[in-house]
């Protein structure tokens, strides 16, 4: 009876927090491209009214006009398990937002069922918005917004300051030096009370996840993978207070797990960690290739009375610019080098060039993509409202860069 009360305080709370709005999964092919439809808005699970979806394209348009930088917004009730960041980057890469030549452009993802907004930025973006600006904006001008529900204004407060940042570069000083007035310190006490609701749920899931894969069967080093899911920088900015003893105790756990006695599972004898100067003989070249580039760690573990009796784990780091290749399937394929070749104009499409090299097994390719040709944005007289983005991306690349915030 405890523990059915308890599951239901739970789902009861979880479906307070998220609302009753559900939608479907997406994954990067999935993602509705709003240019098909003149747009610069993929709201496909209708979280947006009409209005609002006006108003972003009116703002994104005329920064495109006057900057050339192009925007998107796209807002999905899910991503399944996928990291926010990473899909960002994926998406952003799949629909080449900003011009080709200057790989301007600004991607807004939010994700619903994980309260996760990403600002992801091009190489040219990213000098004027880098990562601590994306932060600030979306802690200042979409969080407090996000929190009520109002998730329209708060993109349309966004895209708007981004949109002055941009058309200025001066501006961004003053969203490092901004001061809050006393009406802006009452609207953060009331965020302040949203995020500790938020927070006492989460933390109370963070635990009984944590106890779940403790108790589970899994071996250590399975443990290890689910318990790293659960220690997650943004949460640590977001909620020191007490995340800092679940980021602690994790922390500590997952050492333990990593670095705890291990027995071979041929013989049952006791396995030696091989120091990490002296473990390369044991591991193949893409395998220290990935160590070398920061993509991943590998433990080694020996049995010295048998030299067949090895244990290798591998211990994966967020690394976004490497990829896995096509030819040794290692985490060590990256694009070394992008050529526009033909530019797009407004009548006709452009080219690139391409170049993907693999640090592991010298594989080496180049390939053409078309770049679609460059789109006028367009504007509806009298009213005021937006026909929409324009019919094309202009073949942009991500940087990288950008920051995400939790709501």
């Amino acid at each position: 009876m405890r523990h059915s009360f308890l599951l239901f305080a739970l789902l009861f709370s979880t479906s307070l927090l998220f609302g009753q709005k559900t939608g479907k999964s997406y994954t990067v092919n999935t993602v509705p491209d709003p240019k098909n439809k003149n747009s610069s808005v993929s709201d496909p699970d209708d979280y947006l009214s009409a209005s609002d979806e006006a108003v972003l394209n009116q703002l994104i348009n005329a920064m495109e006009d006057s900057t050339t930088a192009q925007a998107a917004v796209v807002v999905l009730y899910s991503i399944g398990e996928e990291n926010p960041k990473e899909f960002a980057t994926k998406l952003f890469q799949k629909w080449g937002i900003g011009m080709a030549e200057k790989d301007n452009g600004l991607l807004i993802l939010t994700v619903m069922d994980q309260r996760r907004t990403e600002f992801e930025t091009g190489l040219g973006t990213e000098s004027v918005l880098p990562d601590a600006i994306c932060y600030r904006v979306g802690m200042q001008e979409l969080v407090p917004h996000f929190q009520k529900g109002d998730y329209g204004v708060g993109l349309i407060a966004a895209v708007n300051k981004f949109k002055y940042i941009l058309e200025n570069p001066d501006n961004v000083s003053e969203i490092e030096d901004q001061t809050y007035s006393s009406n802006d310190k009452g609207g953060w006490l009331q965020v302040l009370f949203g995020h500790s609701i938020f927070n006492a749920i989460f933390h109370l899931l963070s635990l009984m996840f944590v106890y779940k894969s403790l108790s589970s069967k899994e071996d250590a080093y399975d443990k290890y993978n689910s318990l790293r899911k659960s220690r997650m920088w943004g949460f640590l900015i977001l909620f020191p207070i007490p995340y800092i003893f679940v980021w602690w105790f994790v922390g500590r756990k997952m050492k333990e797990l990593r670095y705890g006695k291990r027995f071979s599972k041929k013989t049952g004898a006791e396995l030696r960690l091989i120091p990490d100067n002296e473990e390369d003989p044991y591991l193949q070249k893409g395998q220290i290739t990935e160590e070398e580039i920061g993509v991943a760690d590998y433990d080694v573990w020996a049995n010295d009375n048998d030299a067949d009796d090895i244990l290798i784990l591998r211990y994966s780091k967020s690394n976004l610019q490497y990829r896995r290749c096509p030819k040794c399937s290692y985490i060590t394929y990256y694009n070394s080098h992008t050529q526009t070749i033909v530019s797009p104009t407004y009548s006709s499409s452009g080219t690139k060039e391409v170049t993907n090299d693999c640090k592991s097994c010298n594989y080496h390719d180049v390939k053409r993509v078309t770049i679609p040709m460059l789109t006028r944005s367009s504007s509806s007289g009298g009213g005021g409202g937006s026909s929409g983005g324009g019919g094309s991306w202009g073949g942009g690349s991500s940087g990288g860069g950008g920051a995400g915030v939790s709501w």
